[in-house]
């Protein structure tokens, strides 16, 4: 397995596992009519143009040029945050390839990336009934910030997210 920075065209592939990730790991707490909504084609635009402006920086995991999994990472978003605190923004592994090590494989780029930036912590927002994925950032040394709940409009339903917070260890 190979993770390395993505490039334009790993657009499509990118937004085909943005899809197919978010209707296999949030069926059940998003409402099925925006999950069923979703579009690769629409997703794969967006992702084109997040990867042509670079505000994050976007890495995949793949294997004999099949796109298994990406994630993307900057400086926090939140307001709360210091300078040192860098945002892991968003995982997403291919269904087909979960519990595989794909995560595991761009979690180590991920935290050695931020590491080398400067950053000394990293959090990241999960949703609060997504409990496999709070389970996977916990075993790679995130613990919920209390106190950081906050709610959100998706699909005409009420989502809750959670933060939480890593030390980036040298």
């Amino acid at each position: 397995m190979e993770v390395r920075p993505a490039t334009i065209d790993d657009a499509r592939a990118i937004a085909d596992i943005h899809v197919r990730a978010w209707r296999a790991a949030y069926r059940g707490v998003v409402p099925d009519a925006y999950l069923d909504g979703l579009e690769v084609d629409a997703r794969a635009v967006k992702w084109r143009a997040n990867l042509e402006r670079a505000t994050s920086s976007t890495w995949i995991a793949s294997d004999a040029d099949m796109v298994l999994g990406w994630m993307s990472f900057a400086s926090s978003r939140d307001d709360d945050a210091s300078a040192t605190t860098g945002e892991l923004w968003a995982i997403y592994i291919d269904p087909d390839n979960w519990r595989r090590g794909v995560g595991q494989a761009l979690w180590e780029v991920g935290a050695t990336q931020l590491r080398a930036a400067g950053f000394r912590d990293c959090t990241l927002w999960v949703l609060r009934d997504n409990p496999a994925a709070q389970a996977f950032y916990a075993a790679h040394g995130f613990v919920v910030d209390p106190g950081t709940e906050k709610v959100f409009e998706l699909g005409g339903a009420a989502i809750a997210e959670i933060r939480m917070r890593a030390t980036l260890h040298p």
